[in-house]
């Protein structure tokens, strides 16, 4: 069974959330700017997505096309959390300028990346 829902919220003029649910596996796809002002629905969503049959999430940021500190902060909260209860956070088509800031932070050997 595959659903999907989008999480609108005011202030998403600058990035989009959406969830999709296979199986009881999670994806949440992400696109635009994370920054401050997306951090706290992104960190909501991704906290649901672990109260669900699966408590491992994938976090696709293909589309992502800018992410401050906060934004990884929100990663890291979202990890630490998959963590307690028994899962992992996976993330998926992570830009370069992504990866080139998970890396200053060394925390490309903290997330499982796929490709």
């Amino acid at each position: 069974m595959t659903t999907e829902r989008a999480n609108p919220g005011p202030y998403m003029e600058h990035f989009q959330l959406s969830e999709q649910a296979t199986n009881g596996a999670a994806k949440v796809m992400v696109s635009g700017e994370i920054d401050l002002a997306a951090v706290l629905p992104l960190q909501e969503l991704l906290f649901g997505t672990m109260n669900g049959p699966s408590s491992t999430t994938e976090v696709d940021l293909g589309n992502v096309s800018f992410m401050d500190a906060s934004g990884i902060t929100a990663l890291i909260r979202a990890d630490d959390k998959a963590r307690d209860v028994g899962g992992r956070l996976h993330l998926s088509h992570v830009p370069e300028r992504v990866f080139r800031l998970l890396r200053i932070f060394d925390l490309d050997r903290r997330f499982t990346i796929l490709t």
